[in-house]
């Protein structure tokens, strides 16, 4: 019983690992890639994960569900580094925005 739980709690690193990972390259992927490109990296991770899955035995819910779920953490990572990217170049602009004042030689304006 206690020999199961050790080796059950050591087949669950992995996955978190692989979490870790996919998260990680969707955020690095997005500093360079455009959108188009880093799809159909997605559905490639995708269409591996799922015949890796079914090659070593898994279901077919259970590997289209593992594709899913790591290709939903690519996004993730994805859309995490254009938040912040856009967190930082609105408050850059805005900043730059406010400093300076604008002087116009009509008088309407």
């Amino acid at each position: 019983m206690i020999v199961q739980v050790v080796l059950h709690r050591r087949s669950e690193q992995p996955m978190g690992w692989a979490f870790a990972i996919c998260f990680v390259i969707g955020a690095i992927c997005a500093l360079r890639l455009p959108i188009l490109i880093f799809t159909l990296i997605v559905v490639f991770v995708m269409l591996g994960y799922a015949i890796v899955g079914l090659t070593t035995g898994s279901g077919i819910l259970a590997a289209i569900g593992w594709g899913i779920a790591l290709a939903s953490l690519l996004e993730a990572g994805y859309l995490f580094t254009h938040a912040i990217l856009y967190c930082l170049y609105t408050r850059r602009a805005s900043g730059a925005r406010s400093a300076r004042k604008i002087q116009s030689k009509y008088t309407a304006d």
